[in-house]
């Protein structure tokens, strides 16, 4: 009780102890900010290519694939198994106006299944909030081949915003663009479509991407009708589910479809590779938590100034406060007890730092982007370009898993820096100090 009485006395009459909390505050605010933005910066990136591939996926770089719906309603109905949708890429250039050609990836999806993967209700323009089946037909033209244009590449960001326009891309829908491709034996077509509808995916690649509807895959790339079989297939899995347990599940789903309903021998069914999302992108996410880490050690030795702080600031407190620590021993208290005393205020200044930091990193996360949008208007420097980091925003979603660690090793911070001025407390000689009054 004697402890808990002086902690809270120098608390409230030793107002420079307030340096050293908001010295802490600052600091795991800080800490909690820097692994927050990075960490839900790798999770964007992750999800974002889960849009593409899917935790685990198949794909046939030489065998057709046959009655693959049938293979998809297969994989559903595993447990862990969220949904599964098919895919194929291409790319080729987009002709749009005279002087204004474009290169752009092309994605044929079945939207559908591919809504399990991308919020596409949210993601287009025209269809935007649509209840009903998604779908490829452009207004006022039904019989004409429809697509779904990236919004990056019917418009171009502002350069001071990075915001796109989204009335004058939306104007963009029914017209008619020309879609050149070659196949692998060189040969050339040109295809004619019109704009069904804009997407606007908020990712790098989804806005620079062409989409088309799974049947026209054959015809976009040249090839011959079954050739739409021949796309991947990619998994999405439940939250939780480990993608390499699930991988040789879904490997051993996908032999038995291949013998039984195909009639595939092993060496056939074994050109299709069924791969995890963390084999095709695992070396590029380990180097981007190993630049975290490295990120995060140089903020930590930045913030250990804070250790420095508070032992002097704790230091000082002992020595003019010789005489209430010689008055407690007199009374009785042991050499540890006295040194108790300004170990645990040590530990209550980190704990009040910490709350106060885990509140500034809370609100300054959550707002991340306001204050990003703040800068450009005063400074006229725009920090985030979707161009560069390949999200529209800045993630800004705490990391709480890793605020945890930051406050324990805050608080213990916080001990060590009180430990000397503690133990040169507990070695104050009562009679020393007391001979003279």
């Amino acid at each position: 009780m004697l402890k808990l009485f002086l902690w809270l006395r120098y608390l409230r009459k030793r107002r420079i102890v307030l340096l050293s909390i908001a010295a802490v505050a600052l600091s795991c605010a800080l800490m909690i900010v820097v692994d927050s933005l990075f960490t839900g910066y790798i999770k964007a990136l992750k999800e974002s290519a889960i849009a593409d591939m899917g935790d685990v996926f198949l794909w046939s770089y030489r065998t057709a694939i046959p009655k693959y719906e049938a293979l998809l309603d297969r994989i559903e109905q595993l447990d862990g198994v969220e949904g599964a949708a098919p895919f194929g890429y291409g790319g080729g250039l987009l002709y749009l106006e005279t002087g204004d050609v474009r290169e752009v990836a092309i994605q044929c999806i079945d939207p559908e299944r591919d809504s399990k993967f991308t919020d596409w209700p949210e993601a287009l323009l025209r269809q935007k909030g649509a209840d009903g089946q998604l779908n490829f037909e452009v207004p006022d033209y039904p019989d004409a081949g429809g697509c779904w244009l990236g919004i990056n590449v019917a418009a171009e960001p502002n350069e001071q915003t990075d915001e796109y326009d989204l009335a004058e891309a939306r104007e963009l829908t029914g017209k008619m663009v020309l879609l050149t491709t070659q196949n692998f034996a060189g040969k050339r077509k040109v295809v004619k479509l019109r704009v069904s509808d804009i997407c606007h995916t908020r990712t790098y690649m989804g806005d620079k991407t062409l989409y088309l509807p799974l049947k026209d895959l054959g015809e976009a790339t040249l090839r011959d009708d079954q050739m739409q079989l021949r796309c991947g297939t990619k998994i999405k899995l439940k939250e939780g589910i480990d993608a390499d347990l699930m991988k040789g599940v879904i490997r051993k789903v996908w032999l038995q479809f291949a013998g039984e309903e195909l009639g595939w021998d092993a060496e056939g069914a074994a050109k299709v590779w069924v791969g995890t999302e963390q084999e095709n992108q695992g070396d590029w996410y380990t180097e981007l938590h190993k630049q975290m880490g490295i990120l995060l050690l140089i903020f930590g030795v930045i913030c250990s100034v804070a250790i420095l702080l508070i032992f002097c600031i704790f230091y000082m407190i002992v020595m003019t406060k010789q005489k209430d620590i010689a008055i407690i021993k007199s009374c009785g208290a042991t050499r540890n007890s006295a040194a108790y005393i300004f170990l645990g205020f040590g530990a209550v200044v980190g704990i009040v730092g910490c709350g106060t930091g885990i509140i500034m990193g809370y609100i300054v996360t959550k707002n991340i982007n306001i204050i990003e949008e703040w800068v450009r208007i005063v400074f006229g420097m725009k920090l985030w370009r979707s161009s560069s980091y390949m999200l529209n925003a800045i993630p800004n979603h705490v990391n709480w898993a890793g605020v945890l660690p930051i406050v324990l090793i805050a608080i213990g911070g916080c001990c060590l820096g009180a430990l000397i001025p503690a133990i040169v407390a507990g070695r104050v000689e009562p009679v020393k100090i007391l001979r003279y009054e």
